[in-house]
């Protein structure tokens, strides 16, 4: 049985909360900031001519401009007030800077997965936020662990995004010409973890530290948890010796009850 007098760690689930709120802002922020890879001014990328009266030839243009490509939108390398029109992108947006409304907006296949599955491990990591919140307002725990289910979502969470960034880092030597990607049009020779002309930007780098962050948050959770699952084991109550479950402590100055342990306990069954 246990013993529901047993209380939470108030102190870890507000270190939890803290580590985890500093990291998912960090990644929140890095994942809707499209600055992971930065194009530079004056680079030159090939793009193919995509416009009704073109039969798929290549233009080879110069950005005027620095453009970038993130995870949910990228930023043209060409300044909108030159009123310069893309063949690569026929339906260019009127602003410089646009985010992604639809799947096919992503780009190939691959990029649509790199973004959907970084932002589940996005989800699962806000999802154990709450959980910790939870932990740090709750006094009592009846034979649960919280830190264990904290623990496995940032785990599942933390793995969903680094593979999600391996993944679009490891499949740039895939892109075909028609390939309509913001990586595969404006960096420049693109390879197997190589961006090419492309330079890491500072949502790359925002997002690996958050991301440390958050491995660093895991670690704590889990070596919560293991430290919380043998208390609950030693402060549990073998059910034989159980009897009078309301009976109230005599001494105690609060209104809490317990169970009460009585040695060689007898049930007495009315007929």
């Amino acid at each position: 049985m246990c013993n529901c007098r047993l209380k939470y760690p108030r102190g870890m689930s507000i270190v939890v909360c803290i580590f985890l709120y500093i990291s998912l802002v960090g990644l929140l922020v890095a994942f809707f900031q499209p600055y992971w890879l930065v194009v530079p001014n004056n680079s030159e990328f090939a793009c193919l001519n995509q416009t009704q009266n073109s039969s798929g030839t290549i233009d080879m243009l110069t950005s005027n401009d620095q453009g970038s490509c993130g995870l949910s939108g990228m930023c043209y390398p060409i300044s909108h007030t030159a009123k310069f029109n893309l063949s690569c992108y026929p339906n260019m947006g009127t602003e410089q800077c646009v985010w992604y409304t639809d799947l096919e907006s992503m780009g190939t296949l691959t990029d649509q997965i790199v973004t959907l599955l970084f932002l589940a491990g996005l989800v699962l990591c806000v999802f154990a936020w709450f959980l910790a919140m939870a932990g740090c307002c709750s006094l009592t725990c009846c034979c649960c662990n919280i830190y264990t289910a904290i623990s496995v979502f940032l785990t599942v969470g933390a793995v969903a995004m680094l593979v999600a960034v391996l993944l679009w880092f490891g499949m740039m030597d895939s892109y075909k010409l028609t390939d309509q990607s913001c990586v595969n049009i404006f960096c420049n020779q693109v390879g197997l973890f190589d961006p090419g002309s492309c330079t890491i930007g500072w949502s790359g780098f925002l997002g690996f530290g958050a991301w440390l962050l958050l491995v660093v948050t895991v670690l704590v959770t889990c070596c919560t948890a293991c430290h919380y699952g043998k208390i609950i084991e030693e402060e549990k109550i073998p059910a034989k010796n159980m009897v009078n479950p309301y009976e109230r402590r005599r001494g105690d100055n609060d209104n809490a009850f317990y169970f009460k342990e009585v040695q060689n306990a007898k049930v007495v069954r009315k007929a």
